[in-house]
């Protein structure tokens, strides 16, 4: 028998290569998991050898998977998109921000095209804003003041009804404070009804008897209204009762007579 022949190590590993099995691998002596020739080395230390590890440097995952080596194929919101793909990995209704952003929703209820995040009335397909009027009501205006405020939405000159109603404009002519849909005297400034003496023309008494200076003959007399026989501030008395007023009547108490005669008053 061959002594050196049984000795042989091709490798020169210090193992005969009669108990090698790799004998032309100085670095193995086993197969190992890649085989002669190839280190076994496991650089992420995941127990699997580089040789058979897709991610060599990932010690998760020996396989790319969806979302690569050192990224984990994690769905956080099990939403059935790998949070590597999902562009809300926390929102289990979204994959993507959309209008809203994650976390809300992007609904549109009134279907007006605005998502419900951005619109200030979501059940009114007509605004997306409150305006003037509010959510579900029109902002219609023909007058620059919104019908919903308008207590006159269908006259332009008007908002509100003023004193002389929707329609109908609340003129002042005479610069008195009512206006001409409710003054009698529209044209007077002193009147708002013609009273006793018309417009124009004022209800002065200056005697203060009950009758306007412009029906009374005697303004400034307040036991008169006309002059009578006696005239303005001269009382019509006829103190003998004969008919003739003592103004006129030389014996005003001489029921016979109204002048003295030949025998004077009171003589027949």
């Amino acid at each position: 028998m061959d002594v050196a022949r049984l000795d042989d190590d091709a490798d020169d590993d210090g193992t005969a290569d009669c108990n090698d099995a790799c004998p032309n691998d100085a670095d193995k002596t086993l197969p190992g998991q890649c085989g002669c020739g190839q280190a076994d080395t496991d650089s992420d230390g995941d127990g699997t050898a580089d040789c058979n590890d897709g991610c060599p440097n990932d010690a998760d995952k020996i396989e790319p998977g969806s979302c690569g080596c050192g990224v984990a194929d994690d769905d956080g919101d099990a939403d059935g998109t790998l949070d590597c793909n999902d562009g809300c990995p926390a929102d289990a209704l979204k994959t993507s921000p959309g209008t809203c952003g994650c976390g809300v929703s992007d609904a549109d209820t009134d279907g007006d095209g605005t998502a419900d995040c951005l619109d200030a009335c979501p059940n009114d397909a007509d605004k997306t804003a409150e305006g003037d009027c509010g959510c579900g009501i029109s902002e219609t205006d023909s007058d620059a003041e919104p019908d919903c405020t308008d207590a006159c939405p269908l006259d332009t000159d008007k908002t509100v009804t003023g004193q002389c109603g929707c329609g109908t404009p609340d003129t002042d002519g005479d610069a008195d404070a009512v206006a001409d849909c409710a003054d009698g005297c529209p044209a007077d400034a002193g009147k708002t009804t013609p009273g006793a003496c018309g417009c124009g023309v004022a209800d002065t008494d200056s005697d203060a008897d009950g009758t306007a200076d412009c029906l009374d003959g005697c303004p400034n007399d307040a036991n008169k209204v006309i002059p009578g026989a006696c005239g303005c501030g001269v009382a019509d008395d006829d103190t003998d009762g004969d008919g003739t007023a003592d103004c006129l009547d030389v014996c005003p108490n001489d029921a016979d007579k109204v002048i003295p005669g030949a025998c004077g008053c009171g003589v027949a």
